[in-house]
This record gives C-alpha cells, sequence and structure tokens, in this order.
C-alpha cells in the first residue's frame, strides 16, 4: 500500500516530505513526532514557573501548539539555559520533520533557538508498542540510534527577581504507524503526545497551569486522553486546570485520535476499483467504479485523472478560476452512495496546495434532481489517496433508491497564492455498510 508522506504539513508553510513508497508484498513504517514537551531547565534551580497556558489544536494530522509560560526568577541575575523536547524515531532512508514553524519569544521579543541532542533513554516508554512494531525498531542495532530526542535549546537571560513571559508554538506531526500486504493495510491509532514532567527541572511546582485541548478537525467525540480522569469536555474542547503541580511521568498527556483503520484492496481489469475499510467498529467501501467527465479540461490534466489512483496526477478546467466547472460521475454498477470524498486541490504537497486556488464550495446533484451545497475546510492533509482520512467528505443529499449519476459543480474558491489554477486531484464514493463483508485481502487477511 502507499504510504502517507512524512513531514509537518501546516496550513502556512511548506516543509520537507519524503515520497512514499509502493509495496509489492508486506511492508511498514512509523513516523511523526512521539512527543513534544514542556521548557525544561538545564541546571538553573531559582526560578519558578508561576504560570502554564497550554493550548493544543487538533487537525487531521498534526496538531498545532501554543504554550504560555510565566516564570520568575527567585535569585540573582541569571542567564537561564533552557530547552524544548522533541522525541522522535530516527529510521534509515527516510526524511523527518516531527515539528515545525518552532518559535519562542521572552516579552514579545524573538529569542534564538539551536538544537541539540539529548538522551532518549528516560522518554522511551512513550514510544508506543505497535509504532515499535511497525517501525521495526527493535531489530535496530542500538548503535544505529533509532530512539532520538532533540532540545530546542535558547538562553533567556533575567534579572534579580524579574518575571518574563515566554511563549513557544510549533505543528507536530502525530505519530503514526502503517503496513500491508500490496494495497490492503493497517494502521495504526494517530497519537499526540505532550511530556508535562520536563517541566518539573524548574524551582518548586508549577503553580499554576491550564490545559486546553480542541479537536478542530477531528471528531471530538472520538478522543482518548491521558492523564485519564484529569480532562472535562465541553464541546469541541477538553480542559484541565491544576495548581502546584510538580509533573512527573504520570502527569504526560497522551491523546488518541482513536481512528486505527483496516483497509482491503478489490481489484479490475486496471487495477483497484475500491477498499474496503474497518474503523472503530464502522464498515464502509470506497469505490471507484465509476466512469467521469467534465464540462471542459485543461491540456495534460484530463478528467481521468481523478479515479487513475495516482497520487501526482489531476483534473484542471480549461479556464481559471474554474468556479462553474462542472463533472459528472457515471456509476457502473447503480448503488446507494452516502458520499463523495474529494481531495479538491492541487497536487499532493502542500507548497502545490497552497500556491493554487483551493475549492471552497460545491453542489452536488443526484439523479440530476436531489441537490446539496457543501462547503469544505481549506485544510491540507498529507494523507494517501487510499485512505478515507485523504479527503474531504461531502454528504450527498437524501434520495431514495439507487444512485445513476452524481454531478459535482464548482461554486466557490480559496485563493491561490500564486494563481488561480483549480484542481480536483481525486474523488471516490464512500458505501456505509450495515455488516462486515466477507472479502479476503491477497494474504488472507479478513477484516477485524
Amino acid at each position: 500500500m502507499a504510504m502517507r508522506k512524512l513531514g509537518i504539513l501546516s496550513a502556512a508553510l511548506a516543509f520537507l516530505v519524503s515520497g512514499a513508497p509502493l509495496w509489492a508484498n508486506w511492508g511498514s513504517t512509523a513516523g511523526g513526532s512521539v512527543a513534544t514537551g514542556d521548557f525544561h531547565s538545564f541546571g538553573t534551580g531559582q526560578v519558578e514557573m508561576l504560570n502554564e497556558n497550554l493550548v493544543i489544536r487538533l487537525y487531521r494530522d498534526h496538531a498545532r501548539v501554543q504554550v504560555d509560560y510565566t516564570l520568575h526568577n527567585a535569585g540573582g541575575a541569571v542567564n537561564v539555559r533552557a530547552g524544548f523536547p522533541s522525541l522522535a524515531a530516527r529510521l534509515e532512508g527516510q526524511q523527518y520533520a516531527e515539528i515545525a514553524d518552532y518559535s519562542i519569544s521572552a516579552d514579545g521579543q524573538p529569542v534564538p533557538y539551536a538544537i541539540k541532542s539529548g538522551d532518549p533513554t528516560p522518554l522511551k516508554s512513550l514510544f508506543d508498542a505497535k509504532f515499535r512494531d511497525m517501525g521495526e525498531m527493535d531489530d535496530i542495532p542500538p548503535e544505529q540510534h533509532p530512539y532520538a530526542l532533540d532540545w530546542y535549546a535558547s538562553t533567556v537571560p533575567f534579572s534579580a527577581g524579574q518575571r518574563r513571559h515566554i511563549h513557544i508554538e510549533y505543528d507536530s506531526l502525530y505519530a503514526y504507524c502503517s503496513g500491508g500486504y500490496s494495497d490492503d493495510s493497517d494502521t495504526c491509532d494517530d497519537r499526540f503526545a505532550y511530556v508535562l514532567s520536563t517541566g518539573a527541572a524548574w524551582k518548586g511546582p508549577i503553580v499554576d497551569g491550564k490545559v486546553m485541548i480542541q479537536a478542530v478537525s477531528v471528531d471530538p467525540s472520538r478522543l482518548i486522553m491521558a492523564p485519564n480522569g484529569r480532562f472535562q469536555r465541553d464541546g469541541d474542547k477538553y480542559l484541565w486546570t491544576f495548581h502546584n503541580l510538580k509533573p512527573n511521568a504520570a502527569d504526560n498527556i497522551i491523546v488518541s485520535m482513536n481512528n486505527r483503520s483496516t483497509v482491503i484492496a478489490i481489484y479490475g481489469d486496471s487495477g483497484p476499483e475500491g477498499f474496503y475499510v474497518a474503523q472503530s467498529g464502522k464498515y464502509s467501501f470506497l469505490s471507484l467504479g465509476y466512469t467521469v467527465s467534465a464540462d471542459s479540461s485543461a491540456e495534460d490534466f484530463p478528467i481521468a485523472n481523478v479515479r487513475d489512483n495516482q497520487p501526482d496526477t489531476q483534473w484542471r478546467p480549461a479556464h481559471s478560476p474554474g468556479i462553474g466547472a462542472t463533472i459528472t460521475l457515471s456509476l457502473k454498477k447503480p448503488a446507494h452512495i452516502d458520499q463523495l470524498g474529494l481531495i479538491p486541490a492541487c497536487g499532493m504537497d502542500q507548497q502545490d496546495w497552497f500556491n493554487h486556488a483551493r475549492i471552497k464550495s460545491v453542489d452536488v446533484t443526484v439523479n440530476g434532481e436531489y441537490r446539496r451545497e457543501a462547503i469544505l475546510r481549506d485544510e491540507f492533509f498529507s494523507e494517501w489517496i487510499d485512505s478515507d482520512r485523504g479527503y474531504d467528505w461531502v454528504d450527498l443529499p437524501k434520495y431514495p433508491d439507487d444512485a445513476n449519476e452524481i454531478r459535482l459543480t464548482i461554486r466557490d474558491l480559496y485563493p491561490g497564492k500564486n494563481d488561480q489554477v483549480t484542481c480536483i486531484t481525486k474523488i471516490i464514493l464512500r458505501q456505509w455498510l450495515k455488516s462486515r463483508p466477507a472479502v479476503k485481502g491477497q494474504d488472507g487477511k479478513e477484516l477485524p
């Protein structure tokens, strides 16, 4: 199965990603940020942490983290050396950027930092067992150092008795792992971890603290939180306040997206025709069983590209911007389709995505009669095209019986940085299934 690209993917910047391999037989991988954590003092025992305000916003493949500290120097003038931890795996032949867009400021002024290597041994328990297994980390000789801890180290001067406000923010790619035979796959739960215990190095306890975790592009009802019993849910937010906490390992924050899945591909004469998916006790079929036409296509960007199962091809209308352009999907076999999945932009890397226009809203019509409008989020995502995680999903309007034809019309766009070229990279259809389908993968594996 083709795998997720590696790298941090934020709405603002492009970062280094590696190509995703196509597997002819069994293969697996693991990557992302295993954990980040609290600002950690190196050998400074006179500075107190009076307040910590941690905000974690969860998107589909990464978290945006902002943390504010109020630090008080209880002694004489001192230059405080401190670091921000990033725990990750280093696997041969893969390029990583576990955290990105990192910045630190003191009282509103930028502070320089340098990345220093640290000893990951005290934090190795944060490497999930399945993550280690999929990354084959326990088979790597210790001298090749598959475990890695980086410190984003800075020096901040304090005068005697001074209070300073430290602000840190960054993007963190979720820890993930996946493996499978050919186009079949098993994926782990995406996982975010924040090591609160590294904040114990300051003088005394953290006097006052607040943690807010917001589910921006993930389902808040599916999240599994640790420490258990600390967080109170309020809509799409989870909140935890604490006082006089000297944090230890039991206070470390781990968020599971609870989205592991199993995928089995179904083949036609020219390649995959669809994918059966089991996720969280629900079953679906992602279908490519349609023919497709468009009212216009740009040269070298034919409409057939939206269903060719290749990540580097796309459809573009003949003229830009593409508002009003229409695509028609004719099902090879009538079926009741529940959702239409789009990759509504140009390309599968972040730079192309934001350089060109992205689709903001569409009209969807079933059988020429039943219609609805849908608004899409402007969010880049790194998942591969044979996973339901990689698409923006549009609920079809309610309609009786089966669908024969689905028509999609572009109504509005998010503007591109460089031009207003409009693309659709891929389209797939989803049917929700009432029971577990009796299908087997190429290695004989069944859905759970």
